[in-house]
């Protein structure tokens, strides 16, 4: 679905749209990542072992373990990130 959002976004010439487009088709591909690895887990009979859990209330970037200074995305600041 982002490419199809996001040629309609450039065609309206949405500059906003299109970059939160951008933001959110990475983000997804981190997810997928994680999700990958929780389901090589499960299949091996194991619990995934997961960090601290972050997430960029601008972008939607995750992460693990501890964040950085600022979202390699959208660079807001650590400060705004919600961890779990």
């Amino acid at each position: 679905m982002y490419p199809a959002f996001r040629a309609v976004a450039e065609l309206q010439e949405e500059k906003a749209a299109v970059r939160s487009n951008n933001w959110a088709l990475q983000a997804e591909k981190i997810h997928a990542e994680m999700y990958a690895r929780a389901k090589t887990a499960v299949e091996a009979g194991k619990d995934a072992e997961v960090g601290q859990v972050y997430v960029c209330p601008v972008c939607g970037w995750t992460g693990e373990g501890e964040p950085p200074d600022e979202c390699p995305l959208c660079k807001v600041k650590k400060e705004k990130f919600v961890t779990f």
